[in-house]
Order: structure tokens, then sequence, then C-alpha cells
């Protein structure tokens, strides 16, 4: 065993025997509708599972959702919160994941503030935090080095997306490695769209064929992209000006992303590893957990090229499939004893997870087929009918190997057509001088092919399932939506978590809905603890991280998704959710069920301190002596006042927006612009600015919010351009007009 393997086991041993078991987190924000994410936290959990260590998951999910919360990155930065010792130990860090919702440097203040062993995953850099990163440079030569020695292409173009630091990284590295490789650059040979929307792209590709010429003796043998989406989207762009890929030119990808596989021709790309990435970030969160004055450095992490057809090849499986079978090894004048192991060595490798008993025992399968199907001493009608009589032996052990596969989770439909494959290569040579156990073999590998097929089918119906559970949460809505108590809402959960693949939860709850996470009581564990801690239910925590671990499963390793439970702007607590089912979407629909029924509870039971913590629209306009009678004088021939700052009021997260404000009012920009300032006193920008400042002035004694999520829930820009927009309206800072104004 590898001696940093070794020495981790180790070290998670000593501190289980001492009852403390290692637990890591990870935190990030994914669209888990894409398979990035999804790698990322696979990874991890095998990591986990492997080294036996507790895992909490702080991932937000975003856009699966049709009921997505537009101000989901404030209620994401809640969660940092419990990511502190002792609930966890060390954390993963996808910092770069927030960098589409925050600049980055308040990205990087956010996670310098978490005082624990980390490792990142992203692009940005968090002082003092190694990373685990793709090589880019190494990516894109393997692109380059396959298309110049394999097809020969010589004249190169790239596009990419102007918005992304990853894409222009992938820019220079694209740059660097034409040089390397001696090729002479043409002219306009590099294109990036404002972003990567299709309607950009597409903008881009119109751009770069007003430039060149594209067919036979063009200028462009290929254009290399910085991501599969925007290659699926040049390859439809280039299909309205009829250029076909890869006819007319070659298109190559990047991330070996979905959107690759069902482009009009499946993307060459690169594969960035996210699953071995996220294992190896757990393997060196646990080095730094052990080592914590040792100074750890960014890996650069090796891809893989995956060949497809938008190059002009064929994918590696196919190629393989169509290769005659030879053996070198094998004499055929060789003992039988001498023919097996020679055999033997040659499949292990093809079937590396298997045990030795189980590749000796296919070796005898092979040849049970050779002498009991095979008889060439019988009519070729009666070795047929023999053969449809009597089962393979080889066709009984791949099907005990695939149902081990499917277990173990390394069931794929290309590994198994390459096993099919490279398993014929071995054995159809010893056929050869037998015509008829030529036959034989084939048709039993055509039924191995089959078998496989059938297989992969039968994964493809069950996901059906998820289908099924999608369309039955409509039902556990429903239930929740009646919830009129919360003894209710625990009798739901105990009865539908199991629907959900829900292992188990521990739901911890405010007194009262307010406008953070703050002190909570754990009132609900299921399935049901043990007496000694059942006794110590309701149990207060004052702080999120500080909630007993004694709570969480004992004598067993434990993965848990931790979910903050509000509606709007209120918050009523969180539960951790066992992970069982692989569907994290899952995960925030109980979220989101659970917040809705709370929030019904609370408001049913008075349980709100709404009044006392939000300023209402009435005392705002108020404050700002802004006059309301208008709406009686002016009759329906006029905008009026309350109009206008109703319209504000719903819009204190955004930023003030002139044209879609007139187009929702009904009224023309300009006459918008003309008839706040007579009705108000204010132009509409300056009103809207007076009117968050107000907002802000109550958020800032609550004493839990900091000034960056406060920034954020009234649609500043970043925590700088908030305080400087608070200080022009009040004179000063809002930590010193705090001082002087707490109530």
């Amino acid at each position: 065993m590898n001696q940093s393997i070794s020495k981790r086991r180790r070290f998670l041993a000593q501190q289980k025997n001492m009852g403390q078991r290692i637990t890591i987190g990870f935190a990030g924000i994914a669209d888990f509708r894409s398979f990035i994410g999804q790698e990322y936290i696979a990874g991890l959990l095998k990591a986990v599972s492997d080294y036996d260590i507790n895992f909490i998951n702080f991932a937000g999910a975003i856009k699966y959702s049709l009921f997505d919360d537009m101000n989901f990155i404030s209620h994401y930065l809640k969660s940092f919160k419990f990511m502190k010792k002792p609930l966890i130990d060390g954390l993963v860090t996808w910092a770069s994941s927030l960098c589409e919702f925050l600049d980055d440097e308040t990205v990087k203040d956010t996670f310098t503030q978490i005082k624990l062993p980390m490792v990142d995953i992203g692009y940005l850099d968090i002082p003092g935090v190694p990373s685990i990163r793709i090589d880019n440079s190494y990516s894109i030569s393997l692109l380059i080095n396959h298309l110049v020695n394999v097809h020969g292409y010589k004249k190169f173009a790239f596009i990419g997306c102007n918005k992304s630091k990853p894409h222009k990284t992938r820019l220079q590295c694209f740059k660097d490695e034409i040089k390397n490789h001696g090729i002479k650059e043409i002219e306009n040979d590099c294109f990036m769209a404002r972003s990567m929307e299709f309607a950009d792209v597409s903008d881009t590709v119109d751009e770069f064929l007003k430039l060149h010429d594209i067919g036979l003796n063009g200028d462009v043998d290929c254009i290399i992209t910085s991501s599969d989406i925007i290659a699926s989207f040049v390859m439809d762009s280039l299909e309205k000006h009829r250029i076909s890929v890869p006819k007319d030119i070659a298109v190559t990808g990047f991330n070996n992303q979905y959107s690759g596989l069902v482009a009009r021709s499946p993307i060459t790309t690169t594969n960035l590893e996210y699953f071995k990435r996220g294992y190896a970030s757990v393997e060196l969160l646990i080095d730094r957990i052990m080592s914590p004055n040792e100074v750890f450095k960014t890996t650069r992490f090796p891809t893989s090229l995956v060949v497809r057809q938008s190059c002009g090849c064929f994918e590696n499986s196919i190629i393989q499939a169509g290769i005659m079978p030879k053996t070198s090894e094998l004499n055929f004048n060789d003992s039988e004893e001498n023919i097996r192991k020679i055999m033997f060595n040659e499949i292990k490798p093809i079937f590396s997870n298997q045990s030795e008993e189980s590749i000796w025992n296919l070796v005898d399968c092979v040849f049970h087929d050779l002498y009991e199907l095979c008889d060439s001493n019988v009519a070729n009608s009666n070795a047929e009918k023999n053969f449809a009589t009597k089962k393979s032996a080889i066709l009984r052990w791949f099907q005990q190997f695939l149902e081990d596969s499917r277990k173990d989770s390394f069931f794929e439909n290309n590994m198994l057509q390459d096993c099919i494959t490279n398993l014929r290569r071995v054995v159809v040579p010893i056929t050869y001088n037998d015509r008829m156990q030529n036959i034989i073999m084939d048709s039993i590998f055509h039924q191995l092919r089959t078998l496989a097929s059938v297989f992969v089918n039968y994964d493809k119906n069950s996901l059906m399932n998820d289908t099924y559970l999608m369309n039955n949460i409509s039902k556990i809505a429903i239930n929740f939506a009646t919830a009129i108590s919360g003894k209710q809402i625990e009798d739901i959960l105990r009865f539908q978590l199991n629907e959900m693949g829900i292992p188990g939860i521990i739901l911890s709850l405010s007194e009262t809905m307010s406008l953070d996470i703050g002190s909570t009581n754990v009132e609900f564990i299921f399935p049901e603890p043990s007496m000694t801690v059942a006794e110590k239910l309701p149990y207060r925590v004052n702080e999120p991280c500080m909630i007993p671990k004694t709570f969480f499963p004992k004598n067993r390793r434990y993965s848990f998704i931790l979910e903050l439970l509000y509606c709007g702007d209120k918050y009523f607590g969180y539960a951790f959710l066992e992970m069982g089912n692989p569907n994290i979407s899952v995960y925030d629909t109980v979220r989101l069920l659970l917040g809705n029924a709370l929030n019904t509870v609370y408001l049913k039971e008075g349980r709100t301190i709404e009044s006392n913590t939000i300023m209402n629209g009435e005392k705002l306009i108020s404050i700002l002596k802004i006059p309301q009678q208008d709406q009686y004088s002016y009759g329906k021939s006029g905008l009026k006042s309350s109009q206008i700052t109703n319209y504000l009021l719903k819009h204190l997260d955004k930023m003030t927006d002139l044209n879609k404000m007139s187009e929702e009012l009904g009224v023309s920009k300009s006459y918008l612009v003309r008839r706040a300032k007579e009705v108000t006193g204010f132009t509409v920008q300056t009103l809207h600015e007076k009117l968050k400042i107000e907002q802000a002035k109550i958020l800032l004694q609550v004493d839990t919010m900091k000034l960056g999520e406060i920034a954020l829930r009234l649609g500043f820009q970043n925590q700088n351009y908030f305080s400087s927009v608070f200080k022009k309206n009040t004179g000063v800072s809002p930590k010193n007009w705090l001082k002087h104004n707490r109530q």
C-alpha cells in the first residue's frame, strides 16, 4: 500500500480509537443538473468512505429548481456559521464557484475568516490554502498534439468567453502551445464572446466567419474552444451557415460536459477528472489535519484527452472493436496448462477489479465453452442446437460480473464494451484452427455485448424512478402544506423521508422567525435517538457549530447535507439531512417544503419578530416625508407616488432599472423620470437609494448580520460600494452610525 495512504489510515484509526473520528465539510455552490458538482461530491463521498471519516456537505444548489430564490447567495452565506470546530475538523472549498455572484475579494475575505485546515478545488487563490487544480497548459497541449500529430491540422483559431478567468487562461495556453509546436499564427485567430449565452457565442462565430474562409482550401482547419458549452454553440452557429463539423472544419471543447455528448457531432474534449480531484482534495485535507504546521503547495492535476467525432476521429471503443484479435503470447502447440496461465495473465488487467479466484474461474469458463459448446465432430446443425440448449459459462460469469459492477458503481457502457473487446482478443485466436469453435465463440461475444446493452438499458430505465420520485413529491408537498403544527411536521418527516431516499434528519429550530440563523433548539431527530439523547430534547444550541456530535449517528461513519430553513427573508433554523439519495435536488426540495410549512406554523402561532426588524413601506416613506395624498387628487390621470414607492420597496434588493420599472408601470421612461420628481420630490434613483439606506439602518441593528450580507440584501454590488453610498447619505460610515444609534 502507498506509504501516504498507510500514514493517513494509521492517524485516522488513532483518532477513531480515541472517540474522535475526523469530520470534514465541503463548501461551494453548484448547478447539480451539471455533472461537475455531482462528480466533485461523488469523489468526496468515495474518499470519506474509503478513509472511514464523517462528512457534512455545505454545498448550495442553484438553477435546477423552478422555485429558485434569486437572493440565494445571501442565504448561502449563513451556512459559514457552521464551518467551525467542533462541528468539523477541516474543509474542502470550491471558492471560485461563488465568484459568479460576489467579487473575488469578497469571496477571498469570506473564506479567509474560516479558521480551519482547508483545501480548495477551484481557480481562486485563498491566502495560505493549497489547491487541487487542473493543468490548463497540459490540457491544451494534449488537444493540439492530437490535432497536429493525428490529423495534421496546422491552422487554428480559438473561441472563448471574455467574462471567465479560466477561459482567459486557456486562451494564453493556446497561444503558448501554438508557439511550442512551431505553428504559424494566422491573423485574427482569437475570439472572445461577451458571455457563454448562445446569442453572444453566435455573434462571435459570425464575426469569425467574416474574417475567415472555411472548407477545403480555407484558412482555418480547427477551432479550439474553452468549454464544451461554447463548442456546442459554435457548431450550432456554423450549421446555420451550412458549415458541417467535422466535414468542413474540426471543433474541440474543454471540460467533458454533458453538452459535448449531445452536440451535433460528439465533441473531442479534455476530461478534467472532477471525481479524482474531489478524492485527492480529501487526501490532501487529511494530510493538512495531520500536519497543521507543514506548508502544502498547490497541486496541478493531470487531465486526459477524450477523443470523439468533432475532430474527425471515431471514439476509441469503436476503433478497438474493429481490431483483429491477435495474441502473440499464445502458442497453440503449448500444453493446456501453459495456455491457461498465459490467458490468466492477459485477462487479469482487463478485469482489474476482480479477484484472482474470479479470473481463474473465467479461464475455466472459456475452456468449458470450448469443450462443451463447440463440438467440431458433430454436424453444423447439431452444434447450433447444442449451443442453443446449453448455457454459456462465459455468459454466466459475465452476468455475475455485471451484477457486482452495478453494486460497486463501476457500471459504465464504454467500459463494459472495452472489456468485451479485449477479452475477445484473448480468446478468439484459440479458435482459429477450428471453424465451429470460431463461430460459437463469436456468437458468445455477441451475446456478451447484448447482455451489457440490456443491463445499461435497465439502469437507464431505473432512472425513471427519479421521475416517479419527483412526481410523488407533489403528494408530499400537499402533506407539508396541510401541516398546522410542529408535531404534524415531525409526523410528515417520519413517513415521507423514506419516500425520498433520505435515511435521517436532525432538525433544529428557532423559537421565533428571524432575519438570521441564531440560537435554536434541536427538537427532532429521526430515526429515533437513544434514550440518553432523547431525554435532552429540546436542546438549546447557541451557536450552529456547537450542535453536539452525540446527536449524530454514533459508532458509525455518517454523511449529512446542511439545509438552512427559510421562507423569503425569514429564517426558522436548519436541518441536517443524512445523505442517501444521490440526487442533490431532493434535499433542496425538502428545504423548500419545510421552509414553507414552518412559515405557516410560525405565523399561525404568532412566533414572529418581523415588525421589530423589518421596517414596512409606510414607515419608510413617512421618514422620507413623501406625500401620498396625490392618489386622491390626481384620480386616474397620472402615476401616483404610492405606485412609485411601492414598486421601489418591492425591489430593494435590486439595482435601479428605469427601463424595467417604466415597462412594468406601463409608462414611458421620460414620463416616469418627470413624474417621480413631481410627486415625491426625488429622482427615481435618489428615492430608491434613500429607501435602501433607511432599511439598512434597521438591518445594521441585527447583531448577527454582517455588512456584506446587508449590501447583498439591498442590491449593492459589494460591501465597499454600500459603505460609500451609506456615508454619502448619512455623513458617517455604517459602523460609526451603529455606534451612536444602536437601539
